[in-house]
Formats: structure tokens, C-alpha cells, sequence
């Protein structure tokens, strides 16, 4: 047991020593980046953007109800949570702050996103072709099969 406190506590200085070697603001990012996982582009994203990103939030949900504004109640109820995602999207694929930050490009930053989540580079469409060719030669093999049973017992 001693050895293996021993090996973990070598390992987590291991770890640590790259980012003695960083300036503190690069050592935050890097801990954030660490603590929130893979798939942020740009590698600027921390916890010192929270202030702005409850504003972007606002800032979604007030555009959705613009181009909605005879919305129904239960549309109106899951608004937050959905400007909450589409912000969440937003903020881990900017390449730096001032392009998540533009509102002269937000509401064009989010049609895109809705096309990419309605259809992610075709994948809805190619599985329902897929699917819809797998039915049609299903289709085929079973009347194959009966073919093959009718003469059979012929």
C-alpha cells in the first residue's frame, strides 16, 4: 500500500511540474482545461468568464423570444435550459473570447449551430437512407425467399 501512495504521489508531481514552469494565468487554464475535459477550441476558456456567460445566456434566451413571441408556456419553461446548451456549445468552440463574445455575429453563430444540431454533417440523413436501404433489401430477400419456397414445392 505504501508503494502505491508512494507511485501516486509521484505521479500527481509529475503532473504538476510542467505547470510550476507556467505563469499562474496559463497554470488556471491549464487546471480548467484539465478539470473540464477535451473539446474546447482555442484553449482560452475559464472560470473567469462566468459574469459574461450568464449574460450570453440572457442574451440567447431574449433572441429566442424575439423570434418567438407567442411561444407556448411549455416552450417558454425549457427556454432557459436550451439557451443554456446552445452558450455551452458556443463557448467551447470559439476559437477566443472576442468571437464568443461579438453580438453583431450571435445571432448568426446560433442559425449555424441549429443547422449542425438538426443536421450534423448529414448524419440524419445518410441513416435514414441507411435505414430505409436496409429495409428495401430486406424487402427483397424475403421475396427472394418465398420464390425460392413456391418452386420448391411445386
Amino acid at each position: 500500500q505504501q508503494q502505491q501512495q508512494q507511485q501516486q504521489v509521484r505521479q500527481q508531481q509529475q503532473q504538476q511540474a510542467p505547470m510550476q514552469q507556467l505563469p499562474p494565468q496559463h497554470v488556471t487554464q491549464v487546471q480548467h482545461r484539465q478539470h473540464l475535459g477535451p473539446g474546447f477550441a482555442g484553449g482560452w476558456q475559464s472560470d473567469n468568464y462566468v459574469a459574461d456567460r450568464s449574460t450570453m445566456i440572457r442574451k440567447i434566451v431574449n433572441l429566442l423570444k424575439a423570434r418567438k413571441p407567442n411561444a407556448p408556456q411549455d416552450w417558454l419553461n425549457k427556454l432557459p435550459q436550451m439557451a443554456k446548451r446552445l452558450e455551452e456549445t458556443l463557448f467551447r468552440t470559439a476559437p477566443d473570447f472576442e468571437s464568443y463574445n461579438n453580438p453583431d455575429t450571435l445571432k448568426q453563430r446560433l442559425q449555424q449551430l441549429a443547422m449542425k444540431m438538426k443536421n450534423p454533417s448529414g448524419s440524419r440523413m445518410r441513416s435514414q437512407q441507411n435505414s430505409q436501404m436496409q429495409q428495401r433489401a430486406q424487402q427483397v430477400q424475403q421475396q427472394q425467399q418465398q420464390q425460392q419456397h413456391r418452386v420448391v414445392h411445386l
